[in-house]
C-alpha cells in the first residue's frame, strides 16, 4: 500500500448522494468560492445551495473544524459467478491525511421557488424566475412590463440549528399595558438591568459630569475579586485622559484588554453614545463635545463599501464570516487573551483595505491628506453645533467617503493577491451608505 501521509487535504461533507461532480461543486459556489474559503477556512464558511440558480433560495453554511481522518483510494475487482458477485481489492493507496473537514450541520430553511399559474387553477405551475430576474441589459420596458407577485421574507427561520423554546407572554409587555400605549407596532426591547444607558444625542439635555453610583459599585466588586482589572481600569483611564473621545475597538486594538473587562468598567469612565455626531464612541464624563469644537475630528464616520466594480465581493459579509459557538466555548480559555482587533477595523491609510464591508472609523483615524485637510479647517465664528453633523460643514461624510472609496478601489486594483479577483458592478460608486442601516462592527450595547 502506498503511503501519501505528508499530504494534508480539505474534505467536504456533501449532504447527498453526489452523482455529478460539477453540479455539486456548483452547489458550494464554483471552484473560485471554494478556493477563498480555502485560502481562509478560520474566517470564512462555506455555502451551500441546492437551487444555485435561484435567488430566492437561502444558503446552509459549514465552518471549517479540525479533524483527523486518512482519505483512501481502493481499487476493487468485480467478478460474475452465477449470480453471486465476488469483491477483490485490487490495490490500495493512501491519498492523504484529512486535517479540516466542512460538515453542514444546520438545518435547510423553506426554500421558495417563484412560480406561477398561466389561464386557470388547474394549469400547471410555470417557472417565473425569467419574468421576475432582470436579463442582461433590459431597458425601461422591463419594469413597464406585468409581472406575477413575489413578495417573500429573507428567511423564515431566525436559528440554523433546532432550539429548545418556551412561548411565554412573561417575556413581552402585555399590549394593553401603559407602558406599550395603543401602538402594537412598539417592537422596542427594553433594556436589561445590567446592560449600559446609552445616551441619545441631543442638544438640550446637560451632559453627566459623573457615571452612575451602579456602574461604580459594578466596578469595585469586579476589582475586588480580579486584582489584574483595577491596572487595566487605570490604563484606560489614562487613556481617557490623553483623549476623551475612543472606540471600544480602537481601546482594544491599544491595550489587548479582554472585552469582557472592558464591558465592567468602561460604564464608570465614560458615556456611550447612541446615536449622534459621535455615534458608537465612548466620551470621557465631564468632558461635553457639544461646546468643544475641537472634538470634530473625533467624530464617527459610517463607511461601507459599495458595489461600483466588484469590490464589495471581495471582502468578507457577515453572514461569511465563521461564528461557530462551539469552536468559540472550546477555545475561550486558551485564547481570550487574544482578541486582536485588526489595524484595519480602526485606522485608514492609504494601501490599507477595510476588513468588513461596514465599519464606523473616527475622522482621526483616517490618515488621508484630503480628509486632514477637511479637519483642519476651523468652523466659523458663531458656529453651532449641528444634531447630526456635528461641528463639521455640510457633505463633510460624503466627500470623505469619496475618498476614502477612491483609495480602497485604488488598491484592491494594484493589489497582487491572487485571490483578490474582481467581478462585474452591480451598482454605481454612490450606492451603500444609507444613514438608514444601524449595522456596525462596534459593540451596540443596546
Amino acid at each position: 500500500m502506498e503511503n501519501n501521509m505528508n499530504r494534508e487535504l480539505v474534505g467536504v461533507l456533501f449532504p447527498g448522494v453526489v452523482k455529478n461532480d460539477e453540479k455539486a461543486i456548483a452547489c458550494l459556489g464554483g471552484i473560485r468560492n471554494i478556493s477563498q474559503v480555502y485560502s481562509s477556512c478560520a474566517k470564512k464558511r462555506l455555502g451551500l445551495s441546492f437551487q444555485p440558480e435561484n435567488p430566492f433560495i437561502r444558503k446552509i453554511y459549514s465552518t471549517g473544524k479540525k479533524a483527523a481522518g486518512v482519505l483512501l483510494k481502493v481499487k476493487v475487482k468485480k467478478t460474475r459467478d452465477g449470480t453471486e458477485v465476488k469483491r477483490e481489492v485490487v490495490s490500495t493507496t493512501v491519498v492523504g491525511c484529512v486535517k479540516t473537514m466542512f460538515r453542514f450541520e444546520s438545518l435547510c430553511d423553506f426554500q421558495y421557488l417563484a412560480v406561477h399559474r398561466e389561464g386557470s387553477n388547474d394549469s400547471p405551475l410555470m417557472c417565473s424566475l425569467e419574468k421576475v430576474l432582470p436579463s442582461g441589459l433590459d431597458t425601461i420596458d422591463f419594469m413597464l412590463q406585468p409581472a406575477p407577485l413575489l413578495l417573500i421574507p429573507s428567511s423564515f427561520t431566525r436559528q440554523e440549528k433546532p432550539i429548545t423554546y418556551t412561548y411565554t407572554d412573561k417575556r413581552y409587555l402585555d399590549r394593553s399595558s401603559p407602558e406599550q400605549g395603543d401602538s402594537v407596532h412598539n417592537k422596542t426591547r427594553t433594556l436589561r438591568s445590567s446592560q449600559v444607558a446609552p445616551f441619545m444625542f441631543n442638544l438640550i439635555d446637560d451632559w453627566p459630569a459623573e457615571p452612575h453610583e451602579s456602574y461604580v459599585k459594578q466596578k469595585d466588586l469586579k476589582c475586588a475579586t480580579m486584582p489584574r482589572m483595577i491596572e487595566e481600569y487605570e490604563t484606560v483611564k489614562k487613556l481617557l485622559e490623553e483623549r476623551p473621545i475612543w472606540s471600544l475597538n480602537l481601546i482594544r486594538f491599544h491595550t489587548k484588554i479582554r472585552l469582557s473587562s472592558l464591558k465592567v468598567f468602561m460604564p464608570s469612565l465614560a458615556l456611550y453614545m447612541k446615536t449622534g455626531p459621535w455615534k458608537s464612541m465612548w466620551v470621557r464624563y465631564g468632558y461635553d463635545p457639544r461646546k468643544d469644537p475641537g472634538a470634530r475630528i473625533y467624530q464617527t464616520l459610517d463607511f461601507r463599501l459599495r458595489h461600483a466594480a466588484g469590490v464589495r465581493s471581495m471582502i468578507m459579509s457577515r453572514e461569511e464570516i465563521t461564528t461557530d459557538r462551539e469552536r468559540v466555548s472550546r477555545r475561550k480559555l486558551t485564547e481570550q487573551a487574544n482578541e486582536d482587533i485588526a489595524e484595519g477595523s480602526v485606522y485608514f491609510r492609504p494601501g490599507m483595505t477595510p476588513t468588513q464591508r461596514h465599519i464606523f472609523y473616527q475622522y482621526c483615524d483616517i490618515q488621508l491628506p484630503e480628509v486632514e485637510e477637511i479637519l483642519a479647517a476651523e468652523p466659523p465664528p458663531g458656529y453651532m453645533c449641528h444634531q447630526k453633523r456635528g461641528w463639521l460643514p455640510p457633505n463633510t461624510d460624503e466627500v470623505c467617503r469619496d475618498h476614502m472609496f477612491r483609495y480602497v478601489k485604488d488598491t484592491l486594483f494594484n493589489s497582487s493577491n491572487p485571490d483578490l479577483k474582481f467581478e462585474g458592478g452591480s451598482g454605481s460608486d454612490s450606492d451603500s451608505n444609507s444613514d438608514d442601516d444601524n449595522t456596525a462592527n462596534d459593540v451596540d450595547e443596546s
